[in-house]
């Protein structure tokens, strides 16, 4: 019988089949009449579900019966009970691995018992059962430290990562440094990249300094091994760091080499995961169109390989398509009009994962396109769910984007006032972060704001110390920082130099065709023909851009220029005209407001918008 811990009731079970491997019959007469005497006695109960098998009546009963064992009669009975097990079903050892692991513990080989418990750990890990696996690394860690094994950094390691998962970062630093320590003690080279590649994913979750110094001296010891494939994954390592660095060109580059060591090696999940990063690179560097192409092809190698997490990874990147605030100034694929509806389904499957990082980054990229998408009052709610997560797993990365994306939000329902303190909040995290793609961002995002309230010195002074003059537009980043440039331009009535600065924007701008369309960037250009009085050149770009907002259904670009439409044909005295699209303007703009659930908020933008759409 096996001794489990308190609470549990244990079962007494007799394998029904293949006796005579056994060193004792269960099926002996004296061995039955026994059990029916304790069963008649009130103290154990047949076990319906299992053939010959028996439940202890309490618990109590349990540890009674336990502690009348002679400690090494215990012993012998867990040993008798593993090796059986063992003999019997060599088929479920994996199964089996926790009972096993128990049985050898408790008959003190430890040896066996580390063994068994690694494999529970590790078959736990894998169903994303993560409390159990941490149960298991920690008993199987108990006993590797005991024995002082061979395997305590790759168990050190292995828990560690399952803390990274569920946003335990402290702990998952600390297991990961352990983990380093003992491998470089051992001189183990390989050990030594694995944990340096480790600490360097955990570390871009706070601090990207620190993460790009593991990663580089990751791949440092990756050429010295001269083994390609731990090349091909410190390359990739790297690159994704150039990546939030806002270098996202350079990244590509080592993405590439990656990619081209992998399929030489014929290895489909390094294939996967480098096409994952080219998709992450290509949208960083204002690539819809490539970044999409990466996408779809990750995703069909990790359907293939089954791999639940790289697939709900995959599908929430999927949507950063749709996540036109932050890729406002880009080509946008055509089927770009709105978010899948398969949101919720997504969060459900991040959340059974138990990946609190996966699904405050979900969060933030579905929260994003709902609000693109004019759904304002869920994108708000999934943003401000996005940085609870963050801040609870304390992720600065996650809780910077979606604490900014939230201020944008505000801002695009014209409350500047609240929107204010939340980008200069997320602003300063990013600079505390290291992360050059949030703080350009952010830089953007708040210089706009500042722009709208006739803060133009201030928002000066961000834009000049946020990217050089001579610096190209090409992240969507960078690209963000030049349109902010172009509305201040605009706002000091400097027309040529906002038109100067929308060309290289337009020269810029990737996947250009002349019938290209980009709702943003055609409503300033237009408001420079207004400030030039060159009405008929306003008057197309406007049409344009009111077109190409509804076909992307975002509302708050067609509801701006239908509003500039109004005010254009007041200037030529086209009265009617005026008027149709004046009340075009404010249906867009008032069916939105009633989507809010906050009565400030919602009379707050009602009043601002009408007063755009109607002042001369």
């Amino acid at each position: 019988m096996a001794k489990r811990n308190r609470g549990t009731l244990a079962l007494i079970t007799m394998p029904p089949m293949r006796w005579g491997e056994m060193n004792f019959d269960f099926r002996t007469e004296p061995l039955a009449n026994a059990l029916n005497q304790i069963q008649n006695a009130q103290l154990i109960r047949w076990a319906e579900e299992a053939e010959d098998a028996y439940w202890f009546k309490h618990v109590l009963t349990q540890d009674t019966a336990y502690a009348s064992l002679l400690k090494n009669e215990r012993k012998r009975l867990h040993r008798l009970v593993a090796q059986t097990l063992e003999r019997l079903y060599p088929e479920r050892a994996a199964e089996l691995a926790p009972r096993l692991a128990e049985h050898f513990q408790a008959a003190g080989e430890t040896m066996r018992a580390l063994h068994y418990f690694q494999r529970a750990a590790q078959a736990a890990a894998a169903r994303y059962a993560n409390y159990e696996a941490l149960d298991f690394y920690t008993r199987a860690l108990d006993a590797a430290e005991e024995l002082k094994a061979e395997t305590r950094d790759s168990l050190y390691r292995a828990r560690g990562m399952v803390y990274e998962r569920i946003g335990e970062f402290d702990k998952a630093r600390a297991d990961l440094e352990r983990a380093l320590t003992i491998a470089r003690q051992a001189g183990d080279a390989y050990a030594e990249w694995q944990c340096l590649m480790d600490l360097g994913y955990a570390w871009t979750a706070r601090d990207y300094a620190r993460a790009g110094e593991y990663s580089e001296t990751a791949l440092v010891l990756a050429r010295a091994s001269q083994d390609a494939a731990r090349i091909a994954h410190s390359l990739n390592r790297v690159g994704n760091w150039h990546v939030n660095n806002d270098e996202p060109q350079r990244a590509v580059s080592y993405h590439v080499e990656a990619l081209s060591m992998f399929e030489s090696l014929n290895d489909a999940r390094g294939v996967a995961e480098t096409q994952d990063l080219l998709c992450m690179a290509s949208w960083i560097g204002a690539d819809y169109l490539a970044a999409e192409k990466y996408a779809n092809a990750a995703l069909g190698l990790f359907e293939t390989l089954r791999d639940p997490l790289a697939i709900a990874n995959m599908r929430i990147v999927g949507n950063l398509k749709y996540a036109l605030l932050q890729g406002n100034t880009v080509a946008a694929p055509s089927d770009s009009r709105g978010a899948r509806h398969d949101g919720a389904e997504i969060l459900q499957e991040l959340r059974q994962l138990g990946w609190r990082s996966g699904e405050a980054f979900g969060l933030m990229v579905l929260g994003e396109g709902l609000a693109a998408n004019g759904a304002y009052e869920r994108a708000l709610t999934f943003e401000n769910m996005a940085f609870e997560i963050a801040r609870e797993i304390k992720h600065r990365q996650w809780f910077v984007g979606a604490t900014m994306l939230y201020g944008e939000i505000l801002t695009q329902l014209l409350n500047f006032e609240t929107a204010q303190p939340y980008l200069e909040t997320a602003l300063d995290l990013a600079r505390e972060l290291g992360s050059k793609h949030w703080m350009l961002t952010g830089s953007g995002f708040l210089a706009s704001n500042l722009i709208a309230q006739k803060q133009l010195t201030r928002a000066a002074e961000l834009l000049d110390a946020a990217l050089p003059q001579n610096a190209p537009a090409q992240s969507v980043a960078k690209r963000q920082v030049w349109a902010a440039r172009a509305e201040l331009a605009l706002a000091r009535r400097e027309t040529d130099r906002a038109l100067e600065i929308l060309a290289l924007l337009l020269r810029d701008t990737l996947d250009s065709k002349v019938t290209t369309v980009i709702p943003r960037l055609w409503l300033l250009r237009a408001q420079a023909m207004l400030q030039k009085a060159e009405l008929p050149q306003a008057e197309s770009l406007l049409l344009a851009a009111r077109a190409r907002s509804r076909a992307l259904n975002q509302p708050a670009w067609e509801w701006q220029s239908a509003a500039l439409l109004s005010r254009l044909y007041r200037a030529q005295g086209r009265a009617a005209a005026a008027e149709r699209q004046g009340r075009a303007a404010q249906n867009i703009a008032t069916a939105l407001a009633n989507t809010l659930n906050d009565l400030t908020r919602r009379e707050i933008f009602g009043a601002r918008a009408e007063k755009m759409i109607w002042d001369a």
